[in-house]
């Protein structure tokens, strides 16, 4: 079986980094990235990582540039995977307190 990505992997190299989106909004409630096709809800927020609604507030850090963390939210899938990895692509979750 040949190598596939993981769940963040997948989305990480598919999307912009986390917070450079150019988002354009597209039709009443509904955004999408520019350079990435990224779609965001305006009703709710979405996963910073792959797009899908978030299920609670997160905050992720860059590996490879310390000091930038982006704060949003993530969905079970991409938080339970942070959880599980100690960084994934260059970002790893920010342990609350």
């Amino acid at each position: 079986m040949p190598f596939q990505a993981s769940w963040v992997e997948h989305w990480l190299d598919r999307y912009c980094e986390p917070g450079e989106h150019e988002y354009r909004a597209v039709r009443a409630g509904v955004s999408v990235c520019s350079r990435c096709g990224k779609q965001a809800i305006s009703e709710r927020e979405t996963c910073l990582i792959c797009g899908i609604p978030g299920e609670g507030p997160a905050e992720i850090a860059s590996v490879r540039s310390p000091g930038l963390r982006r704060r949003g939210s993530l969905c079970g899938l991409c938080r339970d995977e942070f959880r599980e990895r100690a960084a994934i692509r260059g970002w790893h979750l920010v342990r609350s307190a």
